[in-house]
């Protein structure tokens, strides 16, 4: 889900190059077509779907339409979210019920839905975007409500691993540092704030989307089957050090 650009793009096309078939999910299908055509040029099948997570009864359609089309769903890649960076004494009730409803509640959705398939199946794996903000880090720069909803997204991954690891469905979850977007290209054109962010980082350097699509597909594959309900974070080393500049 949420494969039309960005991480999303990236997972997609990272799957497929590593043999995957990819049912390109985006709140427009017509946001994944770039992505449905570098996955076809790999000789890989893609099929693209509109969906709006945050409408329980359109994942529901897109899950019913995807299993139509592929007959099951092995993998599952909740990256679909959005941000709203505004300190927590100024954000409106709306924009953290929007956070709240494609971050945390799309994603349980999917969870949910693309679950009753793998359920049936006996196999799966889910792998959902969780950030080092969600409860690895307190960050403090006016994101609180988004850190919340990936923090729920980490509680979730931990608890459904828990409740379908003997039914065959490993859920894991992934936490990326700073990575580089179209979402947020706009932070990074700040100097300032890039400047901080390097210090936080030993390999100092910006993360890449394409950085993510060996973290996936590691967990999506049978490359980690004896691991279930962890929190990757690929941070550049962020969440376990502490670089002081000498």
């Amino acid at each position: 889900m949420g494969a039309g650009r960005g991480l999303g793009r990236a997972a997609a096309v990272g799957m497929a190059q590593y043999g995957a078939d990819v049912a390109a999910a985006d709140i427009v299908a017509d946001n994944c077509r770039d992505t449905q055509r570098e996955i076809e040029a790999l000789g890989r099948r893609c099929v693209a779907y509109s969906c709006d997570i945050s409408d329980v009864e359109q994942v529901r359609a897109t899950v019913r339409d995807i299993v139509a089309d592929f007959a099951r769903i092995d993998i599952l890649v909740n990256i679909a979210g959005i941000t709203a960076r505004v300190p927590t004494d100024q954000i409106s009730p709306e924009q953290v019920r929007r956070l709240t409803d494609v971050n945390y509640h799309g994603l349980f959705w999917c969870c949910q839905e693309v679950g009753k398939v793998m359920l049936a199946q006996g196999r799966g794996s889910i792998i959902n975007m969780s950030a080092l903000g969600g409860g690895l880090l307190g960050m403090g720069r006016g994101n609180a409500a988004y850190c919340s909803t990936k923090g729920a997204v980490a509680a979730l991954t931990r608890d459904l691993a828990c409740e379908w690891g003997t039914r065959g469905i490993r859920v894991n979850a992934i936490a990326p540092c700073w990575f580089q977007t179209e979402m947020n290209k706009s932070i990074f054109a700040n100097p300032h704030f890039l400047a901080q962010v390097y210090t936080k980082l030993p390999m100092k350097r910006i993360g890449q989307p394409e950085d993510l699509a060996g973290p996936l597909v590691f967990l999506a594959s049978d490359a980690s089957a004896m691991i279930t309900g962890l929190v990757l974070p690929v941070d550049g080393g962020a969440a376990a050090t502490c670089p002081i500049e000498v």
